[in-house]
């Protein structure tokens, strides 16, 4: 399994188990194909290290970083983490299906 299948296959359960909170989990677009596309995402506000998904849950927004194996973020990754953290978001960093389900159930007691 690699980090997109994981984040494919965490994001489809959530889909199919609960139709009324579609919408709610969603990705942030983050990676651009080439250096051209990435700067004209940047002009449309693209920031480095952004997490991979973002769940509007009851209390505010969680923010989702996937990893797979012994994957580790990246430099860019962990100061937006600790800019998110400081303004009081939560941020979890997701290596499998049960690390997804347990920080959902952490913020929103009604899913998993």
């Amino acid at each position: 399994m690699s980090e997109l299948k994981l984040q494919a296959e965490c994001f489809q359960d959530f889909w199919n188990r609960y139709p009324e909170k579609r919408g709610l989990l969603f990705m942030n677009y983050n990676n651009p194909k080439n250096a051209a596309h990435g700067a004209i995402l940047k002009g449309l506000g693209l920031v480095a290290g952004v997490a991979d998904m973002t769940y509007l849950a009851p209390e505010g927004a969680v923010f989702l970083e996937f990893k797979f194996g012994k994957g580790r973020q990246a430099p860019a990754q962990k100061k937006w983490q600790e800019a998110v953290e400081a303004v009081g978001y939560r941020y979890f960093l997701i290596y499998t299906k049960k690390n997804f389900t347990d920080a959902l159930h952490l913020v929103d007691k009604s899913v998993y």
